[in-house]
């Protein structure tokens, strides 16, 4: 899929990684935060490694993602037997790195904070070997919010909005060049003025023009 805008986003949030601050990233449904965490991922990704890990699963399941995607060898030494929850969440806070340059372990659809999923988030923290980025669901109750901002500072928050119209513009006329399409300026404009700058609704359109 094709990504245009967000250039001062993606700046804020590299800086704000740079010095050491963890993200939460709010916004409504389709409006591309994790489209833009994943391009984010790809702009640094030489320098940092970036796992995504689903947050409405439970605290066992996103540890086994954590776990495969970290590499880390999955069963005990002495038994050989297949890690047990907390065996692996042990693993996985330890195994992070406290250099500048931190893995980031991203967490998609925050819908809610149980209290099980609190202890987690503070057992992965504490170690401080990585760093977070937060893809908050704008339905998260606001104390849960506030309860996930607090477990995460230092934290620097920001909330994506429509797309410039400029930006839509770019997008509907990149993917006219990539599949062939020929359309005009005047088509392209009409295209971009009826989506209002929501992206979901911008890749919703062109879907249904084929």
């Amino acid at each position: 899929m094709i990504f245009v805008g967000r250039e001062n986003e993606k700046k804020k949030i590299i800086k704000e990684l740079q010095q050491g601050k963890n993200i939460v990233l709010s916004g409504k449904f389709g409006i591309g935060r994790t489209a833009l965490v994943k391009e984010i991922a790809k702009k640094i990704g030489d320098k940092r490694l970036f796992v995504f890990v689903d947050f409405g699963q439970t605290p066992g399941k996103m540890s086994k993602i954590l776990v495969k995607e970290l590499h880390i060898f999955s069963r005990l030494k002495k038994t050989g037997k297949k890690m047990g929850y907390k065996s692996m969440r042990y693993r996985i806070a330890t195994i992070g790195s406290s250099t500048i340059n931190k893995r980031v372990i991203v967490f998609d659809n925050v819908a809610k904070l149980t209290p099980q999923k609190i202890i987690f988030l503070r057992y992965l923290i504490e170690e401080e070997h990585f760093q977070f980025i937060a893809i908050a669901e704008n339905f998260l109750p606001a104390n849960d919010l506030m309860l996930l901002k607090a477990q995460l500072i230092p934290v620097y928050t920001i909330s994506l909005h429509y797309l410039k119209h400029e930006d839509v513009i770019s997008f509907i006329r990149s993917h006219s060049d990539k599949y062939h399409l020929n359309w005009q300026d005047a088509h392209i404009h009409s295209m971009a003025s009826f989506t209002g700058g929501y992206p979901l609704g911008m890749v919703e359109m062109i879907k249904n023009k084929f």
